[in-house]
């Protein structure tokens, strides 16, 4: 049985079973997720969840990033999971079908740090918990998305449980617990996207994960085979269709998802599916120098899958600009680049963007209709009739076309840097870098909590 096999992989799996290129590239997604919380927590959406959390009280077991203060780890997990998904700007696997490390990792920190786990613990927790959602994601596909269920938020209250699971030591019948009680939990609705309840999907994920296994560690119960039973996770996320979990996790334990296919870390702050039309927007622009006058209509050739995801056609606020593909075209023809600070509302009104975006449209050609983000294709029409266009077949950042390890370092740093004083980033880096080294994750924690900018 599926359930029986990935709950025994849970608790089997040691450290040392692990290949080096899963925890070299678990590593990169780890120091992305760092970066991209950290920045989270500099916007006002943020303060209200830390302030929620803080005044609530609770017994002090894990840090509240850059909130000065320790929470119960289920509530810790909760903010910083939540602030880790609220600029958009985070990690994505085409296996998992969503956000993976938004989920899992601040699951792991905040229990980890609970248990004083090491950096070793952390990252065998997280590769874990990371290689039973891509195998749940791969096994569901594109039918549990495309009814409407964000994958962040179900899979990932699934993976975390993994991984707080795994840190707690819970043997076989404990972690099929956990994975019952998460199942239930879970939930998430892509209609959300655009507003601070899409983030907060990211944080119920953790939050459930570590409630979960943290309850079956007490003795609590849940159905045992949850994942494969008549009336369980796959069958019900999944609008009644079977998933093939028992094939997707035969070579559980043999084949690393986070090696290969592996992670995309975004160079944009926006929605992933936006990613294909902004690079073919920048290499039109460095190429052809097209001026907003003169374009008649911008089509976004796409899969009927991109517009699911990037849902705000015609977008009025920052926020839905994150989920705007129009949006984003436009400020890539207009600026030639797309950074956190152009998700203003101020911006997304300006007359010269709102005039592109008016021109742009979706085109769902026949054969992208299986594509998930990528194929896209771009094509500006002219006043003067000429056509220019350009495909995306790996958009940059993508784990075919991957950031570099200075990229990855520069976007910790650009995002760090908005909470950390210059030389804590500097030395979390490097912390994070050789994290199997850290003999107890508090050391990390601590600086997160109380040296932000906020605390001096």
């Amino acid at each position: 049985m599926s359930t029986e096999k990935i709950a025994r992989y849970i608790s089997e799996t040691t450290y040392d079973n692990l290949p080096q290129d899963a925890v070299r590239e678990s590593k990169r997604s780890l120091i992305d997720c760092v970066g991209v919380t950290l920045a989270g927590c500099a916007e006002a959406e943020s303060k209200l969840l830390v302030n929620y959390v803080r005044d609530e009280g609770g017994k002090p077991e894990s840090g509240v990033i850059c909130g000065g203060f320790k929470a119960p780890a289920s509530e810790a997990a909760w903010v910083n999971g939540t602030n880790a998904h609220l600029m958009d700007y985070d990690d994505v696997s085409l296996s998992f079908m969503g956000h993976a490390t938004v989920a899992i990792l601040p699951a792991a920190l905040a229990v980890g740090e609970k248990l004083k786990a090491s950096g070793k613990d952390i990252l065998l927790s997280y590769i874990v918990g990371f290689e039973i959602g891509a195998r749940i994601g791969s096994a569901a596909g594109r039918r549990h998305y495309d009814i409407g269920w964000h994958t962040t938020a179900t899979i990932g209250s699934v993976s975390a449980a993994a991984t707080a699971a795994k840190l707690l030591q819970l043997d076989t019948k404990k972690v099929r617990m956990a994975l019952g009680i998460a199942a239930s939990l879970a939930g998430g609705l892509k209609e959300n996207f655009g507003s601070m309840t899409k983030p907060l999907h990211a944080g119920n994920a953790a939050r459930n994960g570590a409630v979960a296994a943290l309850l079956a560690q007490r003795g609590f119960t849940a159905n045992t085979s949850i994942l494969e039973a008549p009336q369980g996770f796959c069958r019900a996320f999944g609008g009644g269709a079977d998933f093939d979990l028992a094939s997707a996790v035969d070579d559980l334990g043999k084949r690393y998802d986070i090696v290969t296919p592996g992670m995309g870390l975004k160079p944009y702050p926006s929605c992933a599916g936006t990613h294909p039309a902004i690079d073919a927007a920048l290499y039109l622009r460095e190429k052809h120098h097209p001026q907003a006058a003169d374009i008649t209509e911008i089509e976004c050739h796409t899969s009927p899958m991109i517009p699911q995801a990037a849902v705000h056609s015609r977008p009025t606020t920052g926020l839905e600009g994150k989920f705007s593909t129009e949006f984003c075209v436009a400020m890539a023809l207009l600026k030639g680049s797309v950074e956190l600070k152009d998700f203003t509302s101020e911006t997304v009104n300006r007359p010269d963007i709102q005039g592109l975006i008016q021109k742009t449209r979706y085109v769902h050609p026949a054969e992208m209709e299986k594509a998930t983000v990528a194929p896209q294709e771009l094509i500006i029409k002219l006043k003067d009739g000429k056509v220019l266009s350009h495909r995306v077949n790996a958009p940059k950042g993508d784990s075919r076309n991957p950031l570099t390890w200075d990229e990855v370092a520069a976007k910790y740093g650009d995002c760090a840097s908005l909470s950390l004083p210059t030389i804590e980033v500097e030395h979390c880096l490097e912390l994070l870098s050789n994290l199997e080294a850290v003999d107890n994750i508090t050391t990390l924690m601590d600086i997160f909590t109380f040296k932000s900018k906020a605390q001096r």
